[in-house]
Parts: structure tokens; C-alpha cells; sequence
């Protein structure tokens, strides 16, 4: 396997690409390649006025690295929005055979792929589950020991309860993340707290019946499956400081009863991981901002990633 990362364009228009190139030219990250189509990459840095020394990495050839080059694997497409999905593969495809170890992918806009390229695109964490042939993949959002899985993801509100009542739904993304937690993140024994979906956790029953008929049991049985979790407990006290220390890591069922706490935690210094996968991939915990000027910019998710990707790498690697 090449130590190369995989680094998707993103939107060419969006933040990510900037970040990467500003912490490339601070000398802050290397043994990447860049995927996207040379072509549209040469007029975006002509167009931002960006001079950079680019080198094509070709798979056939055995490549010895040299940090003064920014390398790029070219492949043909029509524009940036092409690029942008077909970059996905790609970088997929140079993973999974081997040419890179792990995929770091920059932000991209879900409403522009789904509306010109993929009806069906629902977002990067579910685009790879699906390449990657899984039934099951997890988003978590993990820094410095904070790690928290949501259940759901890019989901309308009146759609949770579909998915706490789908059967074996709830409790396979647990026991697939408890793997993770084992195999990706070096836990031996993780300790799993988990939130109920209702304020209070549904004080018994009062304010929804979603814990009492559904999590518990669900609980109950992956406790029978030697998984120590325990909950539901009242999500707005889920992350005290106390809980903090006892658990090594947190559930719950929707995104933003997830990244709330976990911005105002971490601010711009988390990632998204995402478990269950035949391959490794990492993002930053940010999306596009279209509107931050190059003044604005925050490198710390992206130059994580790549502080952390290693991490994920050589813990899989003992296992398996």
C-alpha cells in the first residue's frame, strides 16, 4: 500500500480546497494527492491567482514522494460539478485497491450534487456506505477523546421515529459502532452512554413513550450481547463534565441533538469519522461556507484530519 491520503476536490468553490492548500504551502501537511481533474483545478488556482507546483500521480509507477510537488490524479470530467461526485469514486476506487490509504474528503454541496448529478445523494457518509457495499456505516464525530455517534443523519425531524421503530435498526448501528469504538479506536472495553430521544428521556412515559417501548429493550439486549451501555438518559445533561470522564463515548438520535454539544465542546478542532467501512475516511465538521473570505478561514478540522487519519490506520491495521 502507498502511504499516499486521498484528498477529494470538494465544491472547488467552497472553503475546503483553500484550507488544504493553505496548510500544503505552511509546510503543516504532505503524503496526500489531491483527486480531481487537472484541467478545472489549473483554472481555479489561475482564477485565485494561486501558483503551486503540481506533479500528476500516476498508479502504475511506484512514487517516491517529494514534498515540493502538490500532486494530483487527473482524471476527465465535464466541470466542477462533475468533479466534484466523480471524485468520490475515484478516491474510493485508489483506497480500496490499495494506492492510498485512507480517504480525506473536503466539503461539498449536497443540494448541487443531488440536483445535477445524483437524485439520490443524501451525502458523503451514506455515498460511501452504499459504494462500499455496507447495510450499516456510522457518523462520528470524534476530538481529543470526545466521541459521539448519531443514530440518524441527514433525516427530516418527523422522520426519527421511523427509524427507532425499524427493526434491528438501532440496535445494529450500536453493535457496529461498539466494534468501531474496539477496532478503530483502540477501546478495549468501551463505556457507551446513550440519550433518549424524548426532553428527560420521556420521564417515564409522560412526555413520549419512545424510551419505554422502544430503547429500553433495545438496551436491555445489547447488554445480554455484553455491550456495556447504559441509558437513555436526558440528553440535556448527557455531556456534564462528570459523564465526560465516566463514558468513552456518546450516542444520540439525531444530528443536531449530536453536533451541538460537540461544536460548543470542540469548536472547529472535531472530525467526521465514519465507521463500519471496508476503507478509512475522515472529514472536516464543516461545511462549504461559501461566504468566508480567505481572512476568515479556520484550518483546525482540516489539519486534524490529518494529524488524525494515522490514528484509524494503524489501529484497524493490528487487528485485522
Amino acid at each position: 500500500m502507498n502511504k499516499l491520503i486521498a484528498v477529494t476536490i470538494g465544491d472547488i468553490n467552497g472553503v475546503g480546497i483553500k484550507i488544504l492548500i493553505n496548510l500544503w504551502l505552511a509546510n503543516k501537511i504532505n503524503n496526500f494527492v489531491l483527486v480531481t481533474n487537472l484541467n478545472i483545478f489549473n483554472n481555479f488556482l489561475k482564477k485565485n491567482k494561486i501558483k503551486l507546483p503540481l506533479e500528476l500521480y500516476k498508479t502504475k509507477k511506484q512514487l517516491n514522494y517529494n514534498k515540493k510537488y502538490f500532486y494530483i490524479y487527473d482524471y476527465p470530467s465535464k466541470n466542477d460539478i462533475e468533479n466534484t461526485y466523480l471524485s468520490l469514486k475515484k478516491s474510493y476506487d485508489l483506497t480500496i485497491n490499495k494506492y492510498c490509504k485512507g480517504i480525506i474528503t473536503l466539503p461539498l454541496n449536497k443540494n448541487i450534487i443531488k440536483k445535477n448529478c445524483n437524485k439520490n445523494f443524501m451525502g458523503q457518509t451514506e455515498y460511501f456506505q452504499n459504494i462500499d457495499n455496507k447495510n450499516i456505516s456510522n457518523m462520528i464525530f470524534y476530538s481529543n477523546n470526545l466521541i459521539i455517534l448519531t443514530l440518524t443523519t441527514h433525516i427530516p425531524i418527523k422522520r426519527i421515529n421511523y427509524y427507532i421503530k425499524k427493526k434491528n435498526y438501532i440496535f445494529d448501528k450500536i453493535e457496529s459502532f461498539n466494534k468501531t469504538l474496539i477496532k478503530d479506536f483502540n477501546i478495549k472495553k468501551p463505556r457507551i452512554a446513550i440519550s433518549g430521544v424524548n426532553p428527560h428521556a420521556g420521564e417515564e412515559g409522560i412526555i413520549g413513550n419512545e424510551e419505554k417501548k422502544y430503547i429500553l429493550p433495545i438496551i436491555k439486549k445489547l447488554k445480554k450481547n455484553n455491550i456495556n451501555i447504559i441509558g437513555p438518559l436526558s440528553a440535556d445533561s448527557l455531556f456534564y463534565k462528570e459523564n465526560l470522564k465516566k463514558y468513552d463515548s456518546f450516542i444520540c438520535f439525531y444530528h443536531d441533538q449530536a453536533l451541538i454539544p460537540f461544536k460548543i465542546l470542540k469548536g472547529f478542532n472535531g472530525i467526521n469519522y465514519t465507521g463500519s467501512l471496508n476503507i478509512i475516511r475522515i472529514s472536516p465538521d464543516h461545511g462549504t461556507a461559501y461566504d468566508v473570505t480567505i481572512n476568515e478561514i479556520n484550518n483546525n478540522s482540516l489539519y486534524e484530519c490529518f494529524k488524525n487519519i494515522n490514528f484509524f490506520i494503524n489501529n484497524r491495521s493490528k487487528i485485522d
